[in-house]
């Protein structure tokens, strides 16, 4: 959780425990709420029950709570904001009730879109006329994922068989807007939604608040969700001896991680190297290439990376020589200065970028020209190869998972989300 993010006059009854230590049946039952037009025994009643007794949903004033009713997005996010223990200090400017929600949101990093915070890009914009508008279950899956890697920091999961596909459990998977499959999977394979063959997600369809509550039950109580079979958690080994600070960066506040990168907490980014002076480092790493007659070699890189990540770099780096896969690289980019974004931090990596492209999804562009889902080159990054291994046992994210518009299988940096 985040430093200082305790919401304990919202929840006397903290999520911190209510994770961990599930209120008793009898504790539920002396403070629930009843209505009118909820029979008990109803597939939701249960999880209604939890929620509303928690102050976390509430009914309409005639004491109805109308399960087949749509949500709008304002109010799927003041129950995410709720249960992540998550909030903004920024001061509100009147635009909607769920305006605090939203920045603590955005201010988290969960609202990003192909690119992560300090982007102009998010899922929707904080205004009235967005928030009033009803939740797609895309956009539930999308928050529901970035609230699983983002706030809980909950390990990734992968079919326990490589041969099988996520086509084999939800009925409507290859028709999916790719912006949403990574999220769509990881939900399914947590045990959040449940499905198989015959059963559809449905992504365009507005989220109904008997969904919700169900969905969100389970986010919040592992105890919930549904047992998967045919998923497993990724294993992350991490090196003890060390916190790395992408793993620190989850704890910091906004004003901190700019103290601790820029050397000021106003500043957002580097503009050259000159603006960054000493708070970049050049690092020499050793990976494994292929020659000419097909043999792997080794080659010695200098890498431009923040001091703050120097120890770690070296650290992925290491792991990705010493694995048996020897993985080739063949070209290898860290700080740059074209952008606003974490290439510009010195807090991302890519790896091979001809053959592990960047795809945006709307447009269909592309930099690069394959990857291990369309070609089988030896220098394609695998999701569970030791590359990804590596940069995921110090915390820091692949773009290849995805993101709402884009992916970007050559990129890696500090952020859960890649991005």
């Amino acid at each position: 959780m985040k430093k200082g993010l305790k919401r304990a006059l919202v929840l006397v009854l903290t999520i911190a425990s209510l994770m961990q230590v599930p209120l008793s049946a009898e504790a539920l039952t002396a403070n629930s709420k009843t209505f009118s037009d909820v029979s008990q025994g109803t597939w939701y009643y249960d999880d209604l029950n939890k929620l509303s007794t928690l102050g976390i949903v509430n009914g309409y004033p005639d004491g109805t709570f109308r399960p087949d009713n749509t949500l709008t997005r304002g109010e799927f996010i003041k129950m995410l904001v709720m249960v992540a223990e998550i909030w903004s200090d920024k001061k509100l400017t009147g635009v909607h009730w769920a305006e605090s929600d939203w920045n603590a949101l955005n201010d988290n990093g969960l609202l990003e879109v192909s690119t992560g915070y300090n982007s102009s890009g998010t899922l929707f914009p904080c205004t009235a006329a967005a928030l009033d508008t009803p939740i797609k279950r895309y956009e539930m899956a999308y928050l529901i994922n970035a609230v699983l890697y983002m706030s809980f920091y909950e390990n990734q999961m992968i079919l326990s068989d490589t041969t099988d596909s996520f086509a084999n459990h939800i009925g409507d998977y290859n028709g999916m807007d790719q912006g949403y499959r990574t999220a769509i999977e990881q939900c399914y394979a947590k045990g959040i939604l449940t499905g198989d063959a015959d059963t559809y997600f449905w992504g365009e369809s507005n989220l109904k608040r008997s969904e919700a509550v169900a969905v969100i039950v389970r986010l919040a109580w592992k105890s919930a969700r549904k047992t998967i079979s045919w998923a497993v958690e990724k294993e992350v080994v991490v090196d003890t001896s060390f916190t790395s600070f992408a793993f620190q960066y989850r704890s910091l506040t906004n004003a901190e991680r700019r103290q601790m990168l820029f050397g000021n907490p106003n500043k957002t980014y580097f503009t050259s190297a000159a603006d960054a002076g000493t708070h970049m480092v050049s690092v020499t790493v050793k990976t494994w290439d292929i020659s000419s007659s097909g043999t792997k070699y080794t080659r010695t890189w200098s890498l431009t990376v923040n001091t703050l990540v120097a120890r770690e770099v070296k650290a992925i780096f290491d792991y990705i020589y010493n694995d048996p896969e020897k993985f080739p690289i063949h070209a290898l980019g860290g700080a740059r200065y074209s952008d606003t974004m974490r290439h510009s931090w010195g807090c991302a990596i890519d790896i091979n970028p001809s053959e592990n492209y960047y795809i945006n999804y709307r447009t269909g562009q592309t930099v690069g020209s394959y990857c291990y889902k369309n070609g089988s080159s030896p220098y394609c990054i695998q999701p569970n190869g030791s590359v990804v291994k590596a940069f995921a046992a110090y915390g820091w994210g692949w773009g290849g998972q995805g993101w709402s518009t884009a992916a970007d299988y050559m990129h890696f940096s500090i952020l859960a989300s890649g991005g």
